[in-house]
């Protein structure tokens, strides 16, 4: 009676962990998606903020986080202004790229781990079924 216990656990254990590879092999593909086409991922805001000076400026103008109380923030104007905003664009883009490099890091990890997990219950199911039968 303890082997069939034991073997049912190390099974549930084993179930468990298909589960969870198939969630963290869903996001880690969203996470390659992420690493090759940074502006499909971008969130809107950053996205929408980016897509043109009189946006970009409005964003920063309205953005609570970048509002200086001291001494306001004064805006480069034609060229100036493209240029800031497209180099604001590209630390946005790279900023999304490495989040994404982190995140895939992490997810290697569970997998290890959770591979780890997974083959010794599946060796401690087949001895529990091996030794009951």
């Amino acid at each position: 009676m303890k082997k069939i216990i034991l073997e049912i656990y190390a099974l549930a254990v084993c179930f468990f962990s298909v589960a969870c590879f198939m969630l963290i092999f869903g996001l880690l593909l969203w996470d390659g998606i992420e690493l090759s086409a940074p502006e499909f991922t971008l969130n809107s805001y950053d996205y929408e903020c980016h897509q043109s000076d009189e946006a970009y400026k409005y964003c920063k103008e309205t953005d609570h986080k970048y509002a200086r109380k001291d001494a306001p923030e004064t805006f480069p104007v034609g060229q100036e202004l493209t240029k800031t905003r497209v180099q604001s664009y590209e630390k946005v883009i790279k900023s999304e790229r490495r989040q994404a490099l982190q995140s895939s890091v992490q997810k290697l990890i569970i997998l290890l781990i959770g591979g780890f997990i997974f083959v010794i219950h599946w060796r401690l199911a087949k001895s529990a079924r091996s030794h009951s039968v």
